[in-house]
């Protein structure tokens, strides 16, 4: 794990550096892969690095590998296009001389070369995993270190990996999955520790006596251990300690449902709760700002739920959490201060139901909504850097909602100075119901600063867009669908992305796709 403080120094400018940074000439991601009646999958991405960073050519090679880490094919393309770009597991399995509709289990790499820097090291890579019931999405996890260099920056220390949720029960199962990198390992030990809602723990630890390299493992834990009586028919949690070799140790991880068949993932996150040091917290608060804020869509129309997840992983610290309801113009609906507090020895396994709150409130739910989730800091303590959520929108009939892992942002003044932003991510056109959110908020205290946006739309068929202007007052948010009859005609049910280019440096977005059985994918936009 490196520092919050060394992720800040790597994504933004340092104009008093002696030594110029390491340049970065390739970019990768790795996701296992999974190929099996009712489920397929896919990798998406864009050619952002031409609309960000002025690079009009980029060569990208793609690796498919069995479950023991056997090379099986290597295929290339050269990306020339701020287009829509989608590389699907059954082309690479028939390019590979595999039938398409065998089940197969292994992994798929993307490498980005450049003779010019790409700054950063992980792509702006989506894995999508779907089928007839469901589609579902996370972007980049693991991802095979360049060099030494990128292997000691990214292991300042070793910490287990958290912040999900897991559900079991006789339809649903929790898995999780883990590419080892380039140097086999004897006697690999994978540590877990499970947390039901009343924070009680169970733990087990597997072996795999030889992990041989780019090896995918998937794990079944509720094969292994009774995670149905322990979990009682709740969401749970785990923390996951586990040993591979050169590669990023961030795991997909998510839930079967067996008898559609269908799938949820996200990714995992630091283990935080015995991060202690300096670097671990963020400076205090300036007057006029909240020390860290997050704005979130909140979904509870047609018997939808919308629900925050804080888990024990965070430094220590006594933080409260208050809520705050807003409606698409940005006006205040409701508030609830103090509604949560992180326990000072690392946090608690709970949750945030905004159904409730907004029924306690007496809002009404048949509107789209949006929360700012405000940190503050009680009794002088120090807030920690990251404060990791999962944010959960699921239909009521289904325990297969998304799972979003996400941070609240500690305030930030300098991004004050930052003359644009520039966002994207991608619009699951493809299946009947895709939407999108923009959003508009941040941490200070009085916000009062609104959005003007220049959303541009992308397809994969050429390289034609179309633009749209919007602007968001300040706390207010936007939602635009695949039923909206310009984005239809433009994207005729495919895959699109989109970019969102404002001088307000606190925009967001969200995007989200549900199946007609009440799956829920969805992801944070980059």
């Amino acid at each position: 794990m490196r520092s919050y403080y060394a992720h800040l120094e790597n994504a933004t400018t340092q104009p008093t550096v002696k030594i110029a940074s390491k340049p970065v000439f390739r970019s990768s991601a790795i996701f296992p892969m999974v190929s099996q009646p009712g489920i397929s999958a896919r990798l998406l991405f864009m050619g952002y690095w031409i609309l960000k960073r002025h690079i009009h050519e980029i060569a990208a090679q793609i690796n498919l590998r069995a479950q023991d880490g056997t090379l099986l094919n290597r295929t290339s393309l050269m990306i020339r296009e701020p287009k829509t770009y989608r590389i699907e597991l059954k082309d690479q399995l028939i390019a590979a001389g595999l039938s398409p509709d065998m089940p197969f289990k292994g992994s798929l790499e993307i490498e980005f070369f450049s003779t010019t820097n790409l700054v950063f090291p992980f792509p702006a890579v989506v894995v999508n995993y779907y089928g007839p019931a469901f589609s579902t999405v996370v972007h980049t996890a693991q991802r095979v270190y360049n060099d030494f260099d990128d292997l000691k920056n990214n292991s300042q220390t070793h910490v287990p990996e958290a912040g999900f949720n897991i559900y079991a029960t006789p339809e649903i199962e929790p898995f999780f999955s883990m590419i080892n990198g380039a140097e086999e390992i004897k006697d690999a030990r994978v540590s877990m520790e499970f947390y039901n809602i009343d924070n009680e723990k169970l733990v087990y630890e597997k072996v795999f006596p030889l992990l041989k390299a780019y090896e995918t493992c998937f794990i079944y834990p509720a094969r292994e251990v009774n995670l149905y009586e322990f979990l009682k028919d709740k969401p749970g949690t785990a923390k996951i300690k586990f040993d591979v070799r050169w590669i990023f140790p961030r795991l997909l991880v998510g839930n079967f449902q067996h008898s559609l068949p269908a799938m949820t993932i996200t990714h995992t996150y630091y283990d935080c709760s015995q991060a202690m040091s300096d670097s671990d917290y963020w400076r205090p608060a300036e007057p006029g700002w909240h020390p860290a804020s997050l704005m979130i869509p909140v979904s509870l129309q047609e018997s939808h739920f919308t629900r925050v997840y804080f888990y024990p992983i965070y430094s220590p610290s006594q933080v409260t959490i208050d809520v705050e309801i807003y409606n698409q113009e940005g006006r205040l609906l409701g508030k609830k201060e103090n509604y949560l507090k992180l326990q000072p020895e690392g946090g608690q396994y709970q949750y945030i139901p905004f159904k409730e709150i907004c029924h306690a409130l007496g809002i009404s739910t048949a509107q789209d909504l949006g929360a700012r989730l405000v940190a503050r800091s009680l009794d002088n303590s120090r807030i920690p850097a990251r404060i990791k959520l999962g944010l959960d929108l699921g239909a009521d009939q289904q325990l297969m909602p998304c799972n979003i892992c996400t941070n609240l942002q500690p305030f930030n003044p300098s991004l004050e100075n930052k003359p644009t932003s520039f966002r994207w991510a991608p619009i699951l056109a493809d299946n009947s119901k895709a939407d999108i959110w923009i959003m508009n908020s941040s941490p200070h205290v009085e916000y009062n600063r609104s959005a003007d946006i220049e959303l541009t739309f992308f397809r994969e068929k050429d390289d034609k867009t179309f633009k749209r202007k919007i602007q968001l007052p300040p706390h207010g948010f936007q939602v635009l669908n695949n039923q909206d009859p310009e984005i239809h005609e433009f994207l005729d049910d495919t895959i699109g992305w989109f970019t969102a280019v404002t001088t307000n440096p606190y925009t967001t977005t969200y995007y989200f796709t549900e199946s007609s059985q009440g799956v829920v994918g969805g992801d944070h936009g980059f």
